[in-house]
C-alpha cells in the first residue's frame, strides 16, 4: 500500500507528463500546418516512429531518429527526444525482453534479434498486436513485475488482436508480427509476479507456437527455412526461462547433444572434467546427473580462462579442440544460439531445479542443494553473456539464493550445516548481480555470518579466492566483480 501523499504526487507527475506530450503533438501539427515543406502524412509519421525499430539477421545495424534537430528542440526543449519513453521513466525495462528483444541503452531502440522482416520495419510498428505485446512488456516493468489496469489492458488487447489476427491468417499461416507478439506474450506470462502465479498460462502458449511451427502449411509457405529455425530457437529461449523462472519443468525438447564430448576425449582437457573438491562433502546426497553437470561447468570455466589466457589467433580447431567450442560473447550475430555449451548446461541445469521444485522439500541439505544448482546456472551464465544478456535470468538466480539462505536461519545457522558452501553462494550471489538491492541483502547476510569466518578471510583477498576456488570458480568472469563485493563488505 503506498501513502496518499505519494499516490497523489505519482498522479500529479503523471497529468504533467502527459500534458506535456499533448503540448508537444499540438506543436508539431501547428508547426506541420504552418510549414508546407513539412511532411505531414500519415505514413511519414508511423515511418518516423518505426525508425525506432531496428531488426536485423546478422550484424546489428544502427538506426537514427528522424526528427529534425531544430524540430526535436522546440517540441522537447527540457525532455530528451526518445521515441521509445521520452522521459527517461523505464530504465528498470531496458532487458525486459531478454532473449528476444533488448533496448539499446545508448539509443533506447527496439533491437530484435535474428527475426528480421524483408520490408520497412514500418509494419511491426503498426501492428496491433505486436504494439499491445511491447505495451504489456515495458507496463509491467514499470509497475514492478506487479499486475495493474494497465498490463490488463493491454494483455486483453494482444489475446483480442491474436484470436483476430489467426483466425483471418492467410493459409493458416500467421505472420511474423503475430508470432513475435505470442513470444512476448509468454515473456510477460512467467515474469508478472501475481497473488496466484499460473504457469499453465505460459505453458498453453508455447505449445500453441509449438504447434503452429510444426504445421505443414508453415513449411511451404513464404517462411524460409532459416526463419523457421529463428522462431523454434526462440521458443526454446522462452521454454528454458520459463521453467527457470516458474520451477516447471521444460515442455520443448530440443536435440540437447553432448558438446563436451570430444573435450573430454582430449588428453589436453581431461583433468579439467572433476568434480570441485568443496562440493564432494555433499554431492553423494545429490543427484548423480548433478555431479556430471559440475564437472562439466568446472570444464568450461577452465576452458574460458584458457582461451582468454592466451591469443585466439593460436587456437586453431584443427589443433586445439578449444577453439571449436564458441562462447554467447561470439555469437552476437546469431542472437543466444540453443546449441552451444553454455546452453547446454543451462538446459540441464534446469532440469534438476524443476525436480527439486516439484518436491518441494525444505529440508536444510535439500535448500544448499537448490541454491548451488541458481547458484551454478548464475555462473554459466556470466561465463559469456554477450550481446543479448539481460538483467531477469541472473536476478531470479540471485533471488532464489537469497530466498535458500534465509529458509536456512529459520532452522539454524547455514555455517552449522555448510560453512564453505554459504561462504561461496554469498560471494556468489553478491558479486555476479546487477542489482544494487540484491547485492544489499547478501552484504547484510554476509555481515550477519562474519564472525564464524576465519581471520584471514577479512583481512586477505588471497585467503578469501582461495577458499571460492573449491567451488566453481572462473577467474575472467568472476574475480574482479567478486573481488568488488568482499570489498564492499569489508567497509560495511
Amino acid at each position: 500500500m503506498s501513502h496518499y501523499d505519494h499516490v497523489r504526487d505519482r498522479e500529479h507527475h503523471g497529468r504533467i507528463k502527459q500534458r506535456a506530450i499533448r503540448r508537444g503533438i499540438q506543436k508539431q501539427r501547428e508547426i506541420q500546418t504552418s510549414d508546407p515543406d513539412t511532411d505531414a502524412d500519415a505514413e511519414s509519421a508511423v515511418a518516423k516512429l518505426a525508425s525506432g525499430i531496428v531488426l536485423g539477421a546478422g550484424t546489428i545495424t544502427a538506426a537514427y531518429p528522424t526528427w529534425p534537430g531544430d524540430l526535436a528542440n522546440k517540441l522537447f526543449p527540457t525532455i530528451s527526444c526518445n521515441l521509445l519513453d521520452p522521459f527517461d521513466s523505464l530504465s528498470s525495462a531496458k532487458s525486459i525482453g531478454e532473449p528476444l528483444f533488448r533496448i539499446d541503452e545508448h539509443t533506447n531502440f527496439v533491437l530484435f534479434q535474428s527475426l528480421h522482416s524483408e520490408g520497412s520495419p514500418m509494419s511491426l510498428l503498426a501492428d496491433k498486436a505486436l504494439f499491445h505485446a511491447l505495451s504489456l512488456l515495458l507496463a509491467l516493468a514499470a509497475n514492478g513485475y506487479k499486475p495493474n489496469y494497465e498490463t490488463m489492458y493491454h494483455r486483453g488487447q494482444v489475446l483480442e488482436s491474436l484470436n483476430l489476427d489467426l483466425s483471418h491468417s492467410v493459409g493458416g499461416v500467421p505472420s511474423l508480427q503475430t508470432i513475435t507478439a505470442i513470444l512476448m506474450l509468454i515473456s510477460y506470462e512467467y515474469r508478472v509476479q501475481d497473488t496466484i502465479p499460473i504457469p499453465a498460462n505460459a505453458a498453453t502458449h508455447i505449445r500453441g507456437l509449438q504447434s503452429i511451427i510444426n504445421q505443414r502449411s508453415i513449411s511451404t509457405s513464404e517462411y524460409k527455412h532459416a526463419r523457421i529455425k529463428q522462431i523454434q530457437r526462440a521458443l526454446f529461449w522462452q521454454d528454458i526461462i520459463c521453467s527457470l523462472a516458474t520451477g516447471t519443468p521444460r515442455l520443448l525438447q530440443p536435440d540437447n547433444h553432448d558438446v563436451f564430448a570430444r573435450l573430454r576425449e582430449n588428453q589436453s582437457y581431461r583433468s579439467y572434467f572433476v568434480l570441485p573438491q568443496g562440493f564432494k562433502l555433499h554431492a553423494d546426497a545429490w543427484p548423480a546427473t548433478c555431479s556430471v553437470v559440475l564437472e562439466d561447468l568446472n570444464a568450461m570455466c577452465c576452458l574460458v580462462d584458457r582461451i582468454h589466457g592466451q591469443e585466439r589467433t593460436f587456437l586453431h580447431s584443427d589443433h586445439d579442440v578449444a577453439a571449436s567450442i564458441p562462447l554467447m560473447e561470439d555469437l552476437d550475430d546469431e542472437g543466444y544460439p540453443i546449441y552451444n555449451s553454455q546452453a547446454n548446461l543451462e538446459i540441464r541445469l534446469v532440469d534438476l531445479l524443476s525436480e527439486t521444485a516439484r518436491s518441494g522439500s525444505q529440508k536444510q541439505e535439500d535448500l544448499i542443494y537448490r541454491a548451488c544448482l541458481f547458484a551454478a546456472y548464475l555462473c554459466t551464465y556470466r561465463l559469456s553473456a554477450g550481446l543479448w544478456a539481460g538483467h531477469f535470468v541472473p536476478e531470479i538466480c540471485v533471488t532464489e539464493i537469497l530466498n535458500c539462505m534465509t529458509a536456512f536461519t529459520r532452522h539454524m545457522s547455514p555455517w552449522n550445516l555448510a560453512p564453505a558452501i554459504s561462504f561461496w553462494l554469498l560471494h556468489v550471489a553478491g558479486g555476479l548481480t546487477k542489482s544494487e538491492s540484491n547485492r544489499g541483502q547478501v552484504a547484510v547476510l554476509a555481515k550477519r555470518y562474519r564472525s564464524f569466518y576465519s581471520t584471514g578471510y577479512g583481512l586477505d583477498w588471497e585467503v578469501v579466492e582461495l577458499k571460492l576456488k573449491e567451488f566453481i570458480w572462473c577467474e575472467r568472469a568472476m574475480a574482479k566483480p567478486i573481488y568488488k563485493f568482499w570489498q564492499q563488505c569489508q567497509n560495511n
